[in-house]
């Protein structure tokens, strides 16, 4: 990953709230019980409720837009978001501040996540870390942006086939699933599909910060590469990992030294317009046994989001600790 970026000047403050974490849920739909069960922070040793880590990705992405908007190219209706990847150190609790650090620096893709998928050209690359009230970084990530008249119109390549995806069904899985038996045994499949409606774009631009012409101002948009608006590629991401994670937690897995989300990456191929169906296919792509922490692994979940055409828009990786069987 890139590297931290140096001790500049914070910005972006804003403090979590519970309505935060109420607003980012349902934007996205990721209503995982560690974000809104008190009860169940506290009894899982996390000392209540956390934050989604994408929360912090996305206002991570709205404050570089909101202070630093020369680092989007959002005087420039050809420039877009390309690639996004973050790590995630600490987690964040109601209450807790939020501040973004950022420096200028080569994009620079993450091993954790088999950086393959992140290789592709780009223009502008931006290394970030947020911090808490207490100056402990809490993420640390890296932004790419593509211009079009700099190169190839799409920047990050041809995009890739359709992930074959097996059939599973959670009927099927009768016992405890291990962070081993996931790539074989986890859930998969393709979402039943959402349409990406204007008041998805207004709502995550106006809680996020992330207020990019490209996605709000009709008569810019159209001038350039994608001849209207758009929608922001990380709200595209957070949407399928709402429905790859409901297909998660729908299965049983210990609960024993569960560390959770690790991080993210992702990869924008074509845009998403208003009125468009996404839907997501997603599936365990791999596992490693982690050499620090005995008993747990990390596990690699796949994702594709696709249009109604079949045409893959993104592509990403999900990292998660999860507890493995003690012979793995």
């Amino acid at each position: 990953m890139a590297s931290p970026p140096d001790k500049s000047e914070e910005v972006g403050f804003r403090t979590v709230t519970d309505a935060s974490v109420m607003t980012f849920g349902s934007l996205t739909g990721d209503y995982a019980q560690m974000h809104f069960d008190l009860d169940f922070g506290h009894a899982a040793g996390m000392g209540g409720p956390i934050a989604h880590g994408l929360l912090s990705a996305a206002w991570s992405v709205g404050a570089l837009t909101l202070y630093a908007p020369e680092r989007l190219a959002l005087d420039s209706p050809n420039a877009y978001l390309a690639a996004f990847q973050i790590r995630f150190s600490r987690m964040v609790h109601i209450g807790d501040r939020f501040s973004l650090r950022w420096r200028e620096g080569e994009f620079v893709s993450d091993p954790a996540f088999e950086g393959e998928h992140l290789e592709g050209s780009s223009t502008l690359d931006t290394a970030f870390e947020t911090l808490n009230q207490r100056g402990e970084v809490t993420c640390s990530g890296a932004v790419s942006v593509c211009r079009a008249e700099e190169g190839d119109a799409r920047g990050c390549g041809a995009p890739p086939e359709p992930m074959p995806v097996e059939a599973w069904s959670r009927d099927d899985v009768t016992t405890m699933l291990h962070a081993d038996e996931m790539v074989e045994r986890g859930p998969r499949g393709v979402s039943a599909g959402r349409t990406v409606t204007e008041a998805d774009l207004v709502g995550w631009a106006n809680f996020t910060g992330e207020q990019n012409p490209l996605y709000l101002n009709e008569e810019f948009a159209r001038s350039g590469l994608f001849g209207s608006r758009i929608a922001p590629p990380m709200l595209t991401f957070c949407l399928g990992f709402g429905d790859y994670l409901r297909d998660l937690l729908s299965i049983r897995m210990p609960s024993a030294g569960f560390a959770g989300h690790l991080g993210d990456a992702w990869r924008f191929f074509a845009p998403v317009h208003v009125g468009d169906t996404i839907r997501v296919r997603h599936k365990p792509a791999a596992f490693k046994a982690s050499k620090s922490r005995p008993g747990m692994g990390v596990v690699q979940f796949a994702l594709q989001a696709e249009n109604q055409r079949g045409e893959i828009v993104q592509d990403g990786r999900v990292a998660m600790m999860m507890t493995a069987r003690s012979d793995a």
